[in-house]
């Protein structure tokens, strides 16, 4: 173990139920890249700067050395464990198929979704605020770069999903979400901060354009996002976290915070918590989380006492946070452009994103802002040490 101590790690994203049977092949050793920045901030909100830092660093050799590409992508998961690059470089998740004895990743894993990249480049500016290491900045920089040649859309703005598939040609996600660009607008506002010669505040006032485009006056809400075309409104889906992160993230939106959270509550609620979408079958408790966070940073911190309530009856034997109350939950949406419609669920399975968010929403940490703009002058960060 002493030469893996500081070695670059990014945790796997979910473990067996109560310690029982193995996970499924496609989850046995992948480590969502959304999940490791969640955790990557909750660990710096909680003072364990080591090892926040190994995630962040592990985000670096994922920038610079992917197997096929180089223009500063990050994949959307990567091997979970210690990480170092292979001679065709950083790890990334997959199994044996001894049917058909090939190796088999999966297409998602391998892709690049806009906002998971852009969560990893929210991951990477938090270490730089922490420790103010020049390398963690310039692979934000690297990541955030990419998002703006690859995703923007020049025509019509905001940025597209992203590509899904393997290298050498994914497909292109033509698609926009609500939620990618809440991510792009974060990351480019903070980078505008730390790094003056950028031209960043261009690029997140194009997400942020976007994002209030989506805005459903007569509704009250965010819509998910567009439809395939890129302008159309997506209107018959709903995604909880699309509803409530332009609330946190965005400083122009604070008069339709009233409205938004009523919608989220007569669409989403379900009781004690949450779902995903709105066919309210059953409580995701990552959102829950989420909206803990939100009816705290928005003035509704009474709302947020039974979501905590909730979540801490969701804690795994293993300390994790299960992703859902019930044995599964449905999403509304899909893997893979090419997959049965609305086969992305959720299950009951102890998971680092759940996890990490309730850390979060305990700590009232805003994680689209710099840790170092909302510090308190409380010294010692409210976690429990083990």
């Amino acid at each position: 173990m002493s030469g893996e101590v500081n070695q670059p790690f990014l945790f796997r994203s979910f473990e067996p139920a109560n310690g029982g049977s193995a996970l499924h092949p496609t989850l046995e050793n992948t480590s969502f890249t959304y999940d490791n920045s969640l955790a990557l901030i909750a660990l710096y909100g909680c003072g364990y700067r080591e090892e926040a830092s190994r995630v962040a660093d592990a985000f670096v050799v994922a920038v610079e050395t992917d197997r096929h590409y180089h223009d500063g992508r990050l994949r959307n998961a990567y091997r979970s464990g210690p990480t170092a690059a292979g001679p065709e470089g950083m790890l990334l998740p997959g199994y044996w198929n001894a049917v058909s004895n090939t190796w088999i990743e999966d297409g998602y894993q391998v892709g690049s979704a806009t906002g998971s990249t852009a969560w990893g480049a929210l991951g990477l500016l938090a270490a730089h605020d922490e420790t103010q290491q020049p390398a963690y900045l310039d692979a934000a920089r690297r990541i955030m770069d990419w998002i703006h040649r690859a995703t923007l859309d020049k025509q019509n703005g905001g940025y597209f999903g992203g590509f899904f598939g393997h290298e050498p040609t994914p497909e292109r996600l033509t698609w926009k979400s609500t939620e990618h660009n809440v991510d792009v607008y974060a990351v480019d506002r903070w980078l505008a901060r730390a790094d003056e010669g950028g031209d960043w505040n261009r690029y997140a006032e194009i997400a942020e354009a976007f994002v209030k485009d989506m805005w459903d006056e007569e509704e009250g809400r965010f819509y998910i996002g567009t439809l395939p075309d890129g302008v159309t409104p997506n209107v018959t889906m709903t995604g909880l976290d699309a509803a409530l992160w332009p609330l946190i993230a965005l400083p122009g939106v604070t008069d339709k915070v009233a409205s938004a959270l009523a919608w989220v509550e007569r669409n989403h609620g379900v009781p004690g918590g949450f779902d995903f979408n709105d066919d309210k079958d059953g409580i995701w408790l990552e959102g829950t989380a989420q909206a803990a966070l939100v009816y705290e940073l928005t003035g509704y911190g009474k709302k947020a006492e039974p979501l905590f309530q909730t979540i801490a009856a969701q804690v795994s034997p293993g300390g994790l946070v299960y992703a859902t109350a019930q044995d599964e939950i449905t999403t509304g949406l899909q893997v893979g452009p090419n997959s049965a419609p609305g086969d992305f669920k959720y299950f009951r399975l102890p998971h680092v994103g759940a996890a990490s968010w309730a850390v979060i929403a305990a700590l009232g940490l805003n994680p689209f802002i710099a840790p170092s703009q909302q510090r308190s002058e409380e010294e010692d960060a409210p976690c429990l040490r083990k």
